[in-house]
């Protein structure tokens, strides 16, 4: 054991020294640092990055999967994607969630135990929240992948309901003029019936007077129309067979344009259901169709064995509903916490992870350059035994002293010149007062005859 004492750092093969390298860049850890740890702080750092990537990994495919499906376009051959829109914003969001993750994981600093305190709980909550969304964001678009089938069924059951609603509405448009001919036949049909026993009562009544039986016996006439006396009963006939043949026409006329309206509704709805029914869900009606999943299950109407009918409530009056399936909130959430277990693991590990040989490492060249830069970190208990940290800025307070004590030595200079100055101007008035005296008036008149109006 004794030559652990001297230990030198770890060597990998090239291929596995890149591997290495790229998954503690990864996870924020300091690769010339961590690579003169022991093996298992090489380990756990890696697992950190690893999980890192992972979680870009699925962030890439998820995003890909959404942009294929928001801005792709529906074919005859299937559902065709945009590539040139799902590759870029697929790397774009990667990195997002990459150096996302990456800054939560490196910025995560536990007290060293592996016990969480409630204070670690609460440095944790900011993180863990970002990272509950980064992975509800996540799971969104892959969950709709996974559950692809029961959402298309789910979907298939709203288009048909859609479809017959759409189908009902068309009814109602055509229903109006529908019921506008059929009324008009049924005018026709009354006018025709009552003008035919015009018609045939007084068909009868001709044929009585011409064979002068009946009413008539004994006064036959055969003069028909231009009899004076029985001419207009030949007239009214003629009316009623007239108004007879125009309804007859009013009729078939009334039918053709019923048929052909019929056609026509019935054109209508198919156009309007198919159209519905091939319409494909996008992005945001396959997570609609997931929460109708997650929600509520499936119930349907059985048939009553003897009747051969739907079962109907005698109470109510409304069919039984069964259930056929429960919710399934129960696997869909089990999805999404998975991606969220994946994306807050590495938060949660961090605080839990002790102290390692990295770790004092870290410290220990923290402290180091941060002496260089003339910065210390001094540590002193309070009265609860907190251990509290001040950091002190040696550079900063040296400079700060040293341009104190330039001012103070230039004051005390110049104080010092204009103490000398003085003294050598008293020497000079000492040997010659006149002169100074003069001097002195000399500089008054020139100020006054400078600040005088008339100058």
């Amino acid at each position: 054991m004794n030559e652990l004492v001297d230990y030198q750092k770890k060597n990998y093969g090239k291929t596995m020294d890149r591997i290495m390298k790229f998954l503690w860049k990864c996870g924020g850890a300091d690769a010339q640092i961590l690579q003169y740890a022991p093996y298992a702080d090489h380990i756990k750092a890696a697992g950190i990055g690893g999980v890192v990537l992972a979680t870009t990994v699925m962030a890439m495919i998820a995003m890909g999967f959404a942009m294929h499906t928001i801005f792709g376009e529906n074919t005859k051959n299937g559902h065709e994607g945009n590539w040139l829109v799902t590759i870029p914003a697929a790397l774009v969001w990667g990195l997002i969630i990459f150096n996302l993750d990456r800054f939560i994981v490196s910025t995560v600093k536990g007290d060293g135990t592996e016990k969480i305190t409630w204070g670690e709980w609460g440095a944790m909550l900011p993180r863990l929240f970002m990272a509950v969304i980064i992975g509800l964001t996540i799971s969104a678009p892959l969950e709709t992948h996974i559950f692809e089938k029961e959402i298309n069924r789910e979907w298939g059951e709203v288009q048909y309901k859609k479809s017959q609603n759409r189908a009902d509405q068309v009814e109602g448009i055509y229903d109006t003029r529908i019921n506008e001919i059929k009324a008009k036949l049924a005018k026709n049909d009354s006018i025709y019936m009552s003008n035919k026993v015009i018609f045939d009562s007084l068909s009868n009544q001709i044929n009585d007077l011409q064979a002068g039986v009946g009413v008539y016996r004994g006064q036959p006439c055969d003069l028909g129309p231009g009899c004076p006396k029985h001419g207009e009963m030949y007239g009214s006939k003629k009316n009623a067979e007239l108004i007879m043949i125009q309804s007859k026409t009013s009729r078939e006329n009334s039918e053709k344009e019923l048929a052909k309206l019929l056609e026509e509704k019935d054109s209508e709805k198919k156009a309007q259901m198919d159209s519905i029914r091939a319409q494909l869900p996008g992005f945001l009606d396959q997570l609609m169709m997931l929460e109708n999943l997650s929600s509520h299950g499936e119930t349907y109407n059985p048939v009553d064995p003897a009747t051969k009918k739907p079962k109907i409530d005698p109470e109510t009056n409304q069919p039984v509903m069964e259930e056929l399936y429960g919710a399934a909130w129960g696997p869909i959430w089990l999805v999404r916490l998975l991606f969220m277990i994946v994306e807050i693991a590495p938060v949660i590990f961090k605080f839990m992870i002790w102290d390692s040989s990295y770790d004092y490492m870290k410290d220990n060249v923290a402290q180091i350059l941060e002496a260089k830069q003339g910065i210390s970190l001094e540590s002193f208990p309070d009265e609860n035994n907190n251990t509290h940290r001040i950091r002190k800025n040696y550079n900063a307070e040296r400079i700060v002293e040293v341009a104190k004590r330039q001012n103070e030595l230039e004051k005390e200079n110049a104080i010092h010149a204009i103490t000398l100055y003085a003294e050598q101007e008293r020497k000079d008035i000492e040997e010659n007062p006149d002169a100074f005296v003069q001097n002195q008036d000399n500089t008054v008149d020139s100020d006054d005859l400078e600040s005088s109006p008339n100058a």
